[in-house]
């Protein structure tokens, strides 16, 4: 009994030190690309993404701004609206993710087609680290400068980055698995 009491202690404080350098990994990202880009790649499904890409127009100045996981009857001016500067920019909207390793083989695609080899991908600080993982797995030759969305550090924010980190735990022993297998 002791023995298992001492490895589930064990198996608690690697969660909770493994959790740790999750929070403090998403927290450093930053919010502003360190490097220009003539791509942006955006996945939707947090607050303030698609806001943060449109942003990114200003510093920026992409040529290409690619959302990935867009629902199929939204169009552009539903997401930027009447008003927004849309000029000098293409907007590329992809319409047949459902989740982040759909969202992979969406922008995959679209880097292969396009002959692109670096993007800025913009997500929720939270989301970055799996898809970074999810990206680079499919296509390692693209450069990718995370661009985060910042969240406000709160319940929420901790509620929803312990989803997020067994879901990056997944997906880590997923490729892991994968690799070994092929």
């Amino acid at each position: 009994m002791r023995a298992l009491l001492i490895s589930l202690g064990g198996v608690i404080a690697i969660w909770c030190l493994s959790f740790g350098f999750f929070i403090i990994d998403a927290v450093s990202f930053k919010e502003i690309a360190q490097e220009q880009c003539d791509n942006v790649v955006v996945l939707t499904g947090g607050k303030n993404r698609i806001r943060h890409a449109l942003q990114s127009i200003k510093t920026n100045q992409p040529k290409n701004i690619f959302i990935s996981g867009v629902y199929a009857k939204t169009t552009l001016n539903d997401i930027l609206g009447e008003d927004e500067n849309k000029e000098d920019v293409n907007f590329i909207l992809g319409k047949k993710a459902k989740n982040t390793f759909e969202n992979a083989d969406e922008i995959d695609n679209w880097v292969k087609i396009n002959g692109v080899e670096t993007i800025v991908l913009i997500t929720s600080d939270y989301h970055m680290r799996r898809s970074i993982l999810a990206l680079t797995h499919k296509n390692k030759n693209v450069k990718i400068i995370p661009c985060a969305s910042k969240s406000k550090f709160n319940f929420y924010f901790f509620k929803i980055c312990v989803k997020e980190f067994h879901k990056t735990i997944y997906v880590y022993l997923k490729f892991l698995f994968d690799d070994f297998k092929g």
